[in-house]
């Protein structure tokens, strides 16, 4: 295994994780906005794509300002339980 192909891997797994984790969120009595919910879902299309693209031999290319980038966002999802909407959250003070 070549390092571009264990880039690939990592990436893939990376970006599957994040799709499963958005996926299986719950919302448990919170507020829905509809706004969250295309973000979520547009991100789950999006994440999903990759390991399926990866997996035919149509991702291209990937390095390691990928990794850490997706690894982050990864971070994100899993600090807020899947919530992409607490991600974006600005608070407000008075």
């Amino acid at each position: 295994m070549t390092n571009h192909e264990l880039l690939l891997l990592l990436n893939s797994i990376i970006c599957g994780l994040i799709a499963c984790r958005v996926l299986l969120f719950r919302r448990e009595g919170s507020r829905h906005r509809w706004w969250g919910g295309w973000l979520a879902y547009l991100l789950i299309v999006v994440t999903a794509s990759v390991p399926i693209r990866t997996f035919y031999g149509d991702y291209g290319s990937v390095d390691w300002s990928d990794i850490i980038i997706h690894g982050v966002f990864l971070a994100a999802i899993l600090k807020t339980r899947g919530n992409v909407v607490q991600i974006f959250k600005i608070s407000r003070s008075s």
